[in-house]
């Protein structure tokens, strides 16, 4: 290596990594815990501004988790009923490959 002076130091290459303490989805009871978390600490602040804030941030997580459970409940309907339906038509098949 060249250096250019003497307080120059070989620096080690810095790789990126994505953050693994983040979960990989958000879901409706992380919202509820942060808005929850929020709401908390709002009582804790010293000006109105700070708690109007905070308290705004806590409705806007506890918006975000009833959006988020209206998908999930939405998701789990549609699993269920193509769960059904393929359940149903194996038994059909099964039907119909045991009358040939």
């Amino acid at each position: 290596m060249n250096f250019n002076s003497r307080l120059d130091v070989a620096a080690p290459a810095v790789r990126h990594h994505a953050e693994s303490t983040r979960s990989k989805r958000e879901s409706a009871a992380i919202c509820r815990e942060r808005s929850a978390n929020d709401l908390l600490a709002s009582m804790s602040m010293l000006n109105a501004n700070q708690r109007l804030r905070m308290e705004t941030s806590a409705a806007m997580w506890a918006e975000r988790a009833e959006t988020l459970q209206r998908v999930e409940d939405l998701l789990a309907e549609r699993t269920a009923k193509t769960a059904a339906a393929r359940a149903s038509a194996e038994a059909c098949i099964r039907k119909e490959s045991a009358r040939l």
